[in-house]
Parts: C-alpha cells; structure tokens; sequence
C-alpha cells in the first residue's frame, strides 16, 4: 500500500500558500467575490454518428453543471489545494525504461465509492496523467470517481514524481511520449484482457495529447479525455497567453521541484540560473531546453507542442475548458479543430477555473470528474452497440 508522498504535501502546501497571497491581492484588487463569469456552456463537435450519440449524452450533465456561488476562478483554483481529496489506497510499480529511467504506476485499489464492488481481470483501464508537479497524491478524487465507475484506475507519475528520486540525470520533456509509451506496454501485459482509456489533467492533457496525436490509429489507448487542456503551449509560456501571477507561481512550484533533485540534475542544468527564474520560460530555457539540447525555445515546442501531430488523431476524444481558466486560457482553444473532426468534442464552461469545477455550497466536488467517466461509459456503450450492429449473422435453414 502507498500513502500520500511528503514530498508532495510539502510541494502542495508551498502552492497554496503562495497561492492565497497572490490571491488575496487579485480578489482585493477586482472586489471580494468579483464579477461573475458569463455562463457559457457548449459542445463543439464535428459531425458524425458518435457525436451526435455524445451530444445527447452529455448535454444534460453539462447543462447540470452548477458552480459553487461564492467562488470565482481563482478561489476555485486556489481550492485545488485545499479541498480533501478522496481516501484511495494505492499500490505501486516502479517502472525502469530503456535508458535507465525510472518512473512509477500507482494502482488505485478501493475507496469508499466502490468498497462493494469488485472489479472484474477484464475490467476496463483509466490510465491517469497528472499535472505540472502533481502525483497520484493529487489525482485521488478521480481515481475514485472512476473505481465508482467500475474502471481500473492507474496514475502515471513521471520520472522524479510521487516521491521517487531519478535513476538518470533527465526529467521527461513536456511532449515526449516515449515514458507514457512503455508505460502503456506494461499495463498492457498486466492485463491483456481489458481495454484502455487515458484522462489527462493540465500539464498531463498536454501529454496525453502529444500521445494520441503522435501515435494516431496505432495508440494503444482507445479514447482520452483531456481537462484543462493548454493545446498550444509555446502560445501560454512563450507569448503571454497566461495569466502573469500563475505564470509566477507555477515557476515557483517547478523551482521547488528542481531544489529535490538538484543533486542529480546539477550537471545537465543551469540550477542556479533556473533557480533565479520568475516565468515558465525562463525556467523551461535554463532546464528543458539545455537538458535536451535544444538550440531555442521555438524548437523546443515545435517537437513538444500538445497538438503538433494534430491531423493524426484517430481515437475519440473529450476535452473540458473552463472560459475563466488563469493558466490554459480561452484564446488557445482551437474551435476549428473540433469542428472538423468527427471523434472529438470540446465542452466548455463559463465558470469552473483550472482542473477545480467545484460544485456545492460547502461540500465540495469537482464536476468534470464525473464527466469525464460519464464520457468513457457513454463511450464504451456506442462503441458496443455498433459492434452488435457490424457483426454478421450467419442464416440457418431446416
């Protein structure tokens, strides 16, 4: 069994608290509970059968989305860090790449959502992907909505996350999808039987992104769903298009990730540079792009942009955006794709913040967990009644 990581209650902590004063400044300087945002719900989906099938589908659980009054986008955001996740237990595989790097699997095994449920070998498999400095720590809620949906759920922690230390001087750049690759093989053996799903958060949409459009109809996962998804990130770190005081405090966040690691990366990085950095782009110029020797930033992202193999995508996907999201903001979210392919759908709010869509008075949970699994289960029910549609019937006679 694995408990939650000190390391990342350290990091979460540290977030927070720098989180709130910032906070605290901007909420003063825009009125305690600010303007409310226009409440702004649409699907945007290109035509086909299957999306006809999830329009009708998820149109009610969007037009159910009922955020919590008295917050805006970033007491939502800020609420991420502080609303308790929920109580999974995890067991893990530590995973050892080609290269010598390691990374980790956390299983998720039970929760008080589904203590009565055992699941089956064949059990379809949410493979999890979590944020910017995340682990399966910050992943616990989702991975019970998704046992109470009768899935396997399984978070992917990337090389120096979820408490491990590096076996190798390198960090996974933030496209590559070469770790997630192998770490697909190994569920794959452990469970042949089942299908996989993958659900992305933040920095981990972007990854699992790069994934599903990169491989196109060769993926091994069979649809994914991405929330907060940035799409174009040299547009959010290198051209402005995120809120400055985020920008600000995720630097400090990724700087607090380096400080645990500085022993190993020290002689492949720029610490102290990096340490001295105020943006994502300072920090991603003095770690990222040395680390794997890029000659600029530009070059940088045009291999690891979430959307650079776009035109490849096959498999369905589902992407969630709040319009008030600080971090991955609306003016990157690219309405034409979706229009012009028939396996993906854009659901967007007008309230709902950064991975948060808190609903709830004081009791809070977060909305786009549930659909998110809402879209795999109406998913898998499409996908199984067109292949009692296709399969041949063979006629008898007397």
């Amino acid at each position: 069994m694995l408990s939650s990581m000190a390391a990342s209650k350290e990091s979460y902590l540290m977030t927070a608290a720098a989180a709130l004063i910032s906070g605290c400044a901007l909420l003063a300087a825009r009125g305690v509970a600010g303007p409310r945002s226009v409440k702004t719900r649409r699907i945007v989906a290109g035509n086909s059968e299957l999306n006809e099938f999830m329009t009708r589908a998820l149109q009610p659980i969007l037009d159910g989305y009922t955020p919590t009054w008295w917050t805006n986008s970033h007491i939502q955001c800020f609420l991420t860090f502080l609303v308790p996740q929920s109580p999974v237990q995890y067991k893990r595989d530590v995973l050892t790449f080609q290269d010598g790097g390691q990374a980790s699997l956390d299983w998720a095994l039970q929760s008080s959502l589904n203590l009565d449920q055992p699941l089956n070998q064949d059990a379809p498999i949410a493979i999890i992907m979590h944020g910017l400095v995340g682990c399966s720590d910050s992943m616990r809620s989702l991975c019970a909505e998704a046992l109470a949906h009768g899935y396997r759920p399984v978070v992917f922690n990337k090389r120096g996350h979820g408490g491990m230390k590096l076996a190798t001087p390198k960090l996974q750049a933030f496209g590559c999808v070469q770790d997630l690759q192998e770490a697909i093989t190994h569920v794959e053996k452990a469970y042949p039987d089942s299908d996989l799903y993958g659900i992305g958060c933040s920095a981990g949409a972007g990854l699992l992104c790069s994934y599903l459009c990169e491989l196109g109809d060769k993926s091994r996962l069979r649809a994914g769903v991405l929330i907060s998804p940035g799409y174009n990130a040299f547009d959010l770190f290198c051209r402005g298009r995120i809120n400055p005081v985020y920008d600000f405090l995720m630097t400090f966040t990724l700087k607090s990730f380096l400080l645990r690691h500085k022993a190993d990366l020290e002689a492949v990085v720029d610490v102290p540079s990096a340490l001295r950095a105020t943006s994502i782009r300072e920090f991603d110029r003095h770690v990222y792009m040395k680390m794997h020797g890029y000659a600029d930033l530009e070059s940088y992202w045009q291999v690891n942009n979430p959307m650079r193999d776009v035109a490849n995508l096959s498999m369905p996907l589902l992407c969630i955006n709040a319009l008030d999201d600080p971090v991955c903001t609306k003016e990157t979210i690219p309405y034409h794709e979706f229009r012009s392919k028939p396996n993906a759908m854009l659901l967007t709010t007008g309230e709902g913040s950064h991975c948060a869509f808190f609903e709830g008075n004081f009791q809070l949970k977060s909305w786009c967990n549930g659909a998110a699994m809402t879209y795999l289960d109406r998913l898998r029910e499409f996908n199984a009644a067109n292949s009692v549609q296709e399969t041949p019937t063979t006629a008898t006679t007397a």
